[in-house]
């Protein structure tokens, strides 16, 4: 029988058909005769060597929440545990009465628990609860809580990371010899499952552990993070900020803005450190490829501030400073860069053909006509390519490394 026969099974033939052909009078006998001498701390099984074998399933209505910052792993739904009570048997061909629903305080249920939860352990079900039974002693029982797990988060990847969260229900008095855990079924079931707007289940699986001295099931749930909305509001936002901190060396030493502007982009990939900072798990364990990127880029725009420094420094330098060879041959460097033609000379001088050859013009430069505001324009040029180039390789290489992860 498949778990959704098994479903309608418990749902129409005990509630509908239960007591059919039968009248109050007894139902009530019946339960009296059952219960007559019946001790729920014994396990209900004829020969006492032998362990009771519990069938958990678990299913699943939603996934409310993943706290990274705490680890924990929030979701609802309910427990399906079956096993045969030998002490509540019956004939039902005598007195045409096919199931009977006592309450779960009234019989022996096995004391399941949640190992890995945030809250203290308690008792499954609630006073209200009543269970189905069938003549053979069939029992079922379908708990429904709020489940709150650890899960121990990995986020290097953020935000296009996987999680393997764990729900695990362990029988916390009884031996495996006494109580046996089975599982009929594979992985995790859905019932009603509503959709969570952040995250998506790739895959579920279950397996029972039997080689502790209790017997515990393991319910495993594959998640991955819907990254749209991070990728608008946080990975987008620092790209452009990536990008304007290169706009540094466009703007003209004159205008006294360096200073400022570079300062402005540093504070800004400062908050958005703090805004992903406090949406990750603070641990040592894993770091998030997204967090190490704007340290990188912090670390960029601090030595823009420092470049940025000197070249006010190096701009109201006297003329007639003396200038190092280093300055120089990175003026002359720059200026060849520059040239189409790809000649560097120093000192403008034009030379014209005669009749019907063309005008040239040529740039005949010495090292005597090199400022100091040829050296800023210099720094202005080199920095920015070498910054570009860097930034693109950088995010280029993170960014693939976490989407194909």
């Amino acid at each position: 029988m498949n778990r959704f026969s098994l479903l309608l099974y418990f749902s129409f033939a005990f509630l509908l058909s239960g007591v059919d052909g039968s009248t109050p009078a007894q139902v009530n006998n019946l339960i009296s005769t059952l219960l007559q001498g019946y001790d729920k701390r014994t396990r209900p099984i004829t020969d006492q060597d032998k362990a009771v074998k519990v069938d958990i399933s678990f299913y699943l209505s939603i996934v409310n929440d993943i706290d990274e910052v705490a680890e924990k792993f929030v979701t609802t739904g309910w427990l399906h545990l079956s096993w045969t009570d030998q002490n509540l048997v019956w004939d039902s061909t005598t007195n045409n009465i096919y199931s009977i629903h006592l309450n779960q305080n009234d019989i022996w249920k096995p004391d399941v628990v949640l190992k890995n939860g945030f809250t203290k352990f308690k008792e499954m079900g609630g006073s209200f609860y009543y269970i189905p039974i069938d003549p053979s002693g069939f029992v079922s029982w379908f708990p429904y809580e709020v489940f709150e797990t650890r899960c121990s988060i990995d986020i290097t990847h953020f935000p296009y990371d996987k999680q393997t969260c764990q729900i695990v229900f362990v029988v916390w008095s009884y031996s495996v010899s006494q109580v046996e855990i089975v599982n009929t079924l594979s992985g995790v079931d859905f019932y009603e499952y509503e959709e969570n707007s952040v995250w998506t289940i790739l895959d579920t699986d279950s397996y029972v552990n039997k080689d502790k001295y209790e017997s515990e099931i393991i319910f495993k749930i594959e998640l991955q993070r819907k990254p749209k909305y991070f990728v608008m509001n946080i990975i987008l936002p620092v790209l452009c900020l990536s990008l304007l901190s290169l706009l540094v060396f466009l703007i003209p030493v004159d205008a006294g803005e360096k200073m400022g502007y570079s300062i402005t982009v540093f504070l800004s990939f400062a908050v958005f450190l703090s805004i992903i900072s406090a949406e990750l798990p603070v641990n040592s364990e894993s770091t998030s490829t997204l967090s190490f990127y704007l340290v990188l880029q912090m670390g960029v725009g601090t030595l823009v501030l420092v470049i940025s420094a000197i070249q006010l420094r190096l701009h109201h330098r006297k003329t007639t400073a003396d200038m190092s060879q280093i300055f120089r041959k990175m003026v002359k460097l720059e200026r060849c860069l520059r040239c189409k033609s790809g000649c560097c000379l120093s000192k403008k001088v034009q030379v014209r053909a005669i009749e019907k050859n063309e005008i040239e013009e040529q740039e005949i430069h010495t090292d005597d006509d090199i400022e100091w505001t040829d050296v800023t324009s210099a720094i202005d040029f080199f920095g920015f390519w070498l910054f570009f180039i860097f930034n693109i390789v950088v995010t280029s290489y993170l960014f693939i490394s976490i989407i194909s992860s």
